[in-house]
């Protein structure tokens, strides 16, 4: 039996809140929090949302085609969501103003469920309940010829918004 070289490979680790890839405000849904945790090669992002009662996210795409009517398009990928507290009804279908008015499909998810958002449909989440809802996320690797698309916010003046300095 012939030895093998040992492969180069990042070692185990534990991460504490410090060592998370992002922890911060969502610049796209007012009053709501996230944290990306780390990527995994092959998996893609993880991370975990905090969002007030009321509040509902933009309208995302994880359609192979990107019609530009979803506010983000992240391409062909699967993405869950873990509740860990609160409720929130996940809103599904084609039609981006739907989605945004809150009609159409939809699946109320409590504490303990675990929601699978598959590919070809666009997206939106609302905490209906009467508490902050917290949920683990997670967002398969990009297939390698998508180009993501994020919302362009406005500066006060009316001119884009680059991100942080």
């Amino acid at each position: 039996m012939e030895s093998s070289t040992p492969r180069e490979a990042p070692e185990p680790r534990a991460l504490t809140i410090r060592g998370f890839k992002f922890n911060g405000v969502d610049r796209y849904v007012p009053g709501c929090r996230y944290t990306e945790i780390a990527e995994g090669e092959g998996f893609g992002e993880f991370g975990l949302y905090f969002m007030p009662p009321g509040a509902q996210t933009t309208v995302f795409s994880l359609e192979s085609g990107d019609d530009g009517t979803a506010d983000e398009y992240y391409g062909p990928r699967f993405e869950f969501y873990y509740l860990l507290s609160g409720e929130i009804t996940m809103y599904w279908g084609t039609d981006a103003e739907s989605l945004r008015r809150g009609e159409g499909e939809r699946l109320l998810l409590g504490a303990g469920d675990f929601g699978c958002w598959e590919r070809e449909w666009k997206f939106s989440a609302r905490n209906s309940g009467e508490v902050p809802a917290t949920f683990f996320w997670g967002l398969a690797e990009a297939p390698p010829d998508v180009a993501e698309r994020l919302p362009v916010l406005q500066t006060r003046e009316g001119l884009p918004d680059t991100g942080p300095a």
